[in-house]
């Protein structure tokens, strides 16, 4: 396929990605977390994708940048950041359920206010210096060890290196066997945060010194 090539995805892009990260992210344990009692395939994909579309909403509302890759014209890589300088999502979630109805439609009542312990747990530990925030990264299933999370994943670290006010890229990540991999590319484990009883890794990669 060549060298997976880095572009700015557009509003009519979103719904695309949307399918594409919730199908990424069908069996992550925070989203079993979130919907412990949705156990049919299709109904759990159809939920996180309608999480991921008030997600997507809220960025392009925000002016935040999602990252993709493309094959044949398909959106098959994705990564939602926030930048330093803006109202964060977790800040917009966390501000109304009124503000993000989709969150509701996804989790129901019960789960949305699992996502708001969630977000309340990630807002409080983050990284005190500017950084970009990795907030979600998702490849589709079939297009797995293409090399496009290592795409996305290297676009950051550019954008971090061309940036002296910022200290690095951050994220969590409950998913063990993603802990090697940002290890490979750099990423260091900063600490442990337990978001409904779920283990998650606080790495970063800090910019070049």
């Amino acid at each position: 396929m060549g060298s997976p090539r880095v572009s700015v995805l557009f509003s009519h892009q979103f719904d695309e990605a949307a399918v594409m990260l919730a199908r990424a992210f069908v069996d992550d344990p925070l989203m079993w977390a979130l919907l412990p009692e949705v156990r049919d395939l299709a109904e759990r994909v159809r939920r996180i994708t309608t999480m991921f579309e008030t997600i997507l909403a809220l960025e392009g509302r925000d002016a935040q940048p999602v990252l993709g890759v493309m094959i044949d014209g398909k959106v098959v890589a994705a990564a939602i950041i926030e930048g330093p300088q803006h109202e964060s999502l977790t800040g917009v979630l966390l501000d109304g359920i009124r503000r993000a109805p989709g969150m509701v439609r996804a989790f129901g009542w019960g789960g949305t206010l699992r996502s708001i312990e969630v977000l309340r747990t990630l807002a409080k530990n983050h990284p005190p210096t500017p950084h970009i925030y990795l907030n979600f990264l998702g490849v589709d299933p079939d297009y797995q060890r293409h090399h496009l999370g290592t795409a996305l994943v290297s676009h950051l670290g550019e954008l971090v290196a061309e940036r002296p006010s910022l200290s690095g890229v951050y994220l969590e990540n409950s998913v063990p066997a993603n802990v090697p991999y940002y290890e490979a590319r750099g990423y260091r484990i900063t600490g442990e945060i337990y978001p409904l009883g779920i283990r998650m890794w606080q790495m970063m990669q800090y910019r070049p010194a």
